[in-house]
């Protein structure tokens, strides 16, 4: 070891654990390693080390090493812990990502850093960018951070494949960082790895799973927070394991939710904080420091948390409801005393009888080490994006050999060369790739370079739908797309904590039609779309866990041996559901009810959707389109017209297990969610422009390969066949049974899957400052664009992005004159001011849109940030908000804006477009 990293490794810790040990032997040795270790054991230092060693012993050449990280977040925590290590050694480490200033690339290029930290998207960007080649020449390390994060999606496909393109040119050692997954060989082989380096030691878990009954205290705390007494002990036990243990992380399952609960506390009185991926990098940075200096006593967060971000010591980890996967819990409570040793403390507080069995499963999966394995998923959409990136690089390109480079990558390691052709004939078509039969060579074509660009990431853009209430004829806020695809014309969805029930999905307007339905009863929470997937073996052993305590409450609890929980609140618990209808590992159960017929199948999110679609497409044969299906872990619900015999419903579960890929498929077919797939899988491909709107989708692409990918995907992310053909199976063979039950009210469990919501907004009507909060909260990622009206300097950026921005002057020429505006009053506005700056006369209407955005500076330059708020809220053009803006602040501005939004959207037609809206508002 180089004695310049003997020191520092000195002054930092003493000296190497023996995991780091490990890995240090096995990459100075010349091997490609995989490094599996929980949090907190030193896997970062595991993985750089070594590599800093070579680069000191063998004066390696810039860019010796590249560390991919998947979360830009976590770039900005690891950069701050490797440039301590780079200072100490003569080492220079830089970040590059989507955000990285041009001037910063620039100077990369010439001075390159010996460590570059990047994003998975930002390798494909610089293997493109020419000056930077002849550097990515000398890379010797490839360091993959957070692996489990990449295995089972398309953005590892398209790390795999641009790593083979890295090959092509450099001779590289990789080296691998994940937590514990069920499929450890599995990833070592997708990374490439030689050896697995895994710690000596077994880390230490205590978890304890709660489902607190209320109090008379509770009471109390439930009249003064206006919520139900349930509620209310949650949040006082939530508390008091926070008050006796220190430092606490709070993780929800979904971003909305975590909001709500951060509200409820803070109006409590506590000093938590929220943390999830959709705040602004401040807020998440001011958030991270509160704790860490001990500002706050609890971060309330979701999965944006469980990576390795620097937040100082915790104490404890606290999961509101169930973690839903093993592997989430281990990765979250291993957050809490994650120092070799010390045993990581977590608590689970279950909201029902269903969370409550699952979190004690998941627990006890959780000692025993049965983990989840990630599935390593391909796709052609990708490995088209790598054909023409390929041949940006090298401009011409034998047709076979794309295939042979990507054949080398896990996952494509079965790529036909049918498919493979397939491919390049969705390119060819799209005119993006040429080929000359002549000479047997691949060759670029206009809009290629732009194609590639505007594809970087397989992360589908998010976009917001209006969601419009056609009983008031207002529209009644915004719901994102990953939720809206999951919708169908029918279903019923939870927003604002009332019901609604889809009348039209218009995907040209990106508009839902909607009416109240006053019914909670298989309405969706429109969270539901971030939720993660309770895994088959999950779902199956809780099955396993209600039979057992049916039978013999001893032997059940021996099934828990290791979680710690109450024996009270367990039989307290199965007291709830006894002598009701409820699914077992050997039991489905068929219960009709007057408005809903339930399927009880503990088989998981992903199994239970292909059973619900197997059961639907008959239904929908039988009587037509007049059901609407939900699948959850444990049930798949049924809205129902009239109560339906359930014996009927039983008959066809009894299908031949090969059968369901094609029903499932067919299925398929006619929803909203394989829409939406097709068309990001066509953008992918390059069939379609990154903007396009296409009505019928699935016509265009019907009996293509895009349609292919599409199923493809849809089955690795949505729908598990191969498991629910396995259900049918069991049926077949007669291990697994279906009883039936007709009844005029819903039993506790159907009661439960029939009315999912959140429960905090599902208590009440919500309280003034929580509607304006939400309101805030959406005006803040409203999409605006900021213009200099002095010489048209522009750029594209969300509200909350210019919250603690000086909106002084144009970065370009000094102006103090910037203007907020909506996208289109931009585009419309620029060719405007070529027009004034030439001196040109303008026309009435140009004359209109110029004065329009000067006016909307002087806003801006007035009232600052407040101005951009009434800018960028729904029908306020600069003119009401000059008026609105001279009355009203704080508060009372966004009570003044809320009003002029109803008063706007009650008198205009809801068909106008945008343009004709900004006309109508300006007039």
């Amino acid at each position: 070891m180089h004695l310049l990293l003997r020191k520092a490794i000195k002054e930092r810790f003493g000296k190497l654990n023996r995991l780091q040990q490990d890995a240090f032997r096995e990459v100075s040795s010349g091997k490609s390693v995989l490094i599996i270790a929980p949090t907190g054991s030193g896997k970062t230092e595991a993985a750089v080390l070594p590599v800093f060693n070579e680069i000191l012993e063998e004066g390696l050449k810039p860019i010796s090493a590249l560390y991919i990280a998947p979360l830009k977040a976590l770039n900005r925590d690891l950069l701050e812990r490797l440039e301590w290590w780079g200072k100490k050694l003569g080492i220079t480490v830089e970040v590059r990502h989507g955000d990285t200033s041009a001037y910063k690339k620039a100077r990369q290029t010439r001075n390159p850093p010996q460590m570059l930290i990047i994003t998975p998207e930002t390798l494909g960007v610089i293997l493109t960018v020419k000056s930077l080649r002849k550097h990515l020449e000398n890379v010797k390390f490839v360091i993959v951070d957070e692996i489990a994060e990449l295995v089972d999606n398309k953005r590892g496909a398209q790390l795999l494949l641009n790593l083979e393109r890295l090959a092509e040119i450099a001779d590289f050692r990789r080296i691998g960082m994940t937590a514990t997954v069920g499929n450890e060989d599995e990833v070592r082989e997708w990374l490439k790895a030689d050896v697995i380096v895994k710690p000596s030691w077994k880390k230490s878990y205590r978890f304890h799973v709660l489902y607190p009954k209320p109090t008379e205290k509770d009471m109390e705390l439930a009249r003064e927070l206006s919520l139900s007494p349930e509620i209310a002990a949650r949040l006082r036990l939530l508390w008091e394991i926070v008050e006796e243990h220190g430092k606490a992380l709070i993780f929800t399952n979904t971003r909305q939710f975590a909001e709500i609960l951060a509200h409820r506390l803070k109006a409590w009185g506590k000093p938590v904080e929220v943390h999830h991926g959709s705040l602004s990098k401040e807020a998440r940075v001011k958030a991270e420091r509160a704790l860490k200096e001990g500002k706050i006593r609890a971060l309330i967060c979701t999965s944006s948390m469980e990576l390795g971000i620097d937040i100082g010591d915790v104490d404890v980890v606290i999961q509101y409801m169930s973690p839903r996967q093993v592997n989430r819990l281990v990765q979250r409570v291993g957050r809490a005393k994650h120092r070799i040793g010390e045993v990581s403390e977590g608590y689970i507080i279950a909201t029902n009888v269903e969370d409550y069995l699952q979190s004690l499963v998941i627990a006890k999966h959780a000692l025993e080490g049965r983990f989840e394995a990630v599935e390593p998923i391909g796709g052609l959409d990708v490995l088209a994006h790598f054909v023409v990136g390929l041949l940006i690089e090298y401009k011409r390109l034998p047709r076979e050999r794309p295939y042979e480079i990507a054949k080398r990558a896990y996952v494509y390691r079965d790529l036909s060369w049918k498919d493979y052709l397939d491919v390049l004939g969705v390119l060819e078509d799209a005119r993006l790739v040429g080929y000359d039969e002549e000479k047997n060579l691949l060759y670029l074509r206009r809009g290629a370079f732009q194609y590639y660009y505007e594809n970087l990431s397989t992360i589908p853009d998010e976009v917001s739908w209006r969601v419009f209430d056609t009983g008031s004829g207002h529209v009644i806020g915004r719901l994102d797309e990953s939720f809206v695809m999951d919708l169908d014309e029918g279903m019923d969805f939870v927003m604002n904590g009332r019901s609604w029930i889809v009348l039209k999905i218009d995907d040209e307007a990106r508009l839902l039609k909607v009416r109240e339905s006053r019914s909670l009863e298989s309405a969706i929470p429109s969270w539901e779309g971030e939720m993660i997937p309770v895994p088959f073996s999950v779902a199956l052993d809780v099955g396993r866990l209600k039979r057992e305590l049916s039978f013999d409450f001893e032997k059940a609890k021996g099934l828990l041996e290791g979680v710690e929980f109450s024996e009270e609140e367990l039989r307290r618990a199965f007291e709830e559901i006894k002598g009701e209808p409820f699914s077992t590992d050997r039991d489905i159960v068929v219960e009709s009810t007057p408005k809903a017929l339930v399927i009880h199948a503990d088989f998981g999110n992903r199994a239970n959707e292909a059973l619900g679609r197997l059961v639907h497409s008959f239904l929908i044969l039988r009587y037509g389109r007049v059901f609407s299906v939900r699948s959850q872990a444990h049930a798949i619900v049924f809205k129902t017209p009239f109560q339906l015999n359930p014996e009927e419903v039983k008959g066809y579960l009894y299908q031949e297990p090969e059968s369901l890929e094609f029903i499932v498929s067919r299925a398929m077919r006619d929803s909203h969610a394989y829409r939406w797939r097709m068309l990001n899988v066509a953008k992918r491909f390059g069939a379609l422009r990154k903007d396009a709107r296409i009505r019928k989708v699935e016509r265009l692409f019907e009996d293509t390969v895009i349609e292919r990918e599409t199923l493809s995907e849809l089955y690795h992310d949505k729908v598990d066949v191969r498991k629910g053909e396995l259900v049918l199976e069991m049926l077949k063979r007669g291990t697994m049974r279906v009883k039936t039950e007709l009844r005029r009210e819903p039993s506790t469990l159907a009661r439960l899957n029939m009315t999912v919501g959140g429960e905090f907004l599902l208590s009440g009507v919500l309280e003034r400052d929580e509607i304006l909060e939400l309101f805030r909260k959406r005006l803040l990622e409203h999409e605006v664009v900021l213009v200099c009206t002095n010489c048209g300097w522009n750029s594209k950026t969300k509200v909350v992005r210019l919250q603690n921005v000086k909106l002084r002057q144009c970065p370009r020429c000094g102006s103090k004159m910037l203007a907020v505006a909506h996208p289109i009053d931009a585009e419309e506005f620029l060719p405007v001011l070529e027009k004034v700056r030439h001196g040109k006369p303008l026309e009435r209407k140009e004359e209109r849109t110029y004065r329009k955005l000067l006016k909307a500076a002087d806003l801006v330059d007035t009232y600052g940030f407040e101005a951009v708020l009434a800018l960028a809220s729904y029908g306020t053009g600069p003119d009401t908000a000059a008026r609105i803006l001279a009355q009203y602040k704080g508060d009372a501005l966004l009570v003044a804006l809320m009003e002029r939004e109803r008063q706007f959207i009650r008198t205009r037609r809801f068909w106008v477009d945008r343009k004709e809206e900004n006309r109508e508002e300006n007039q």
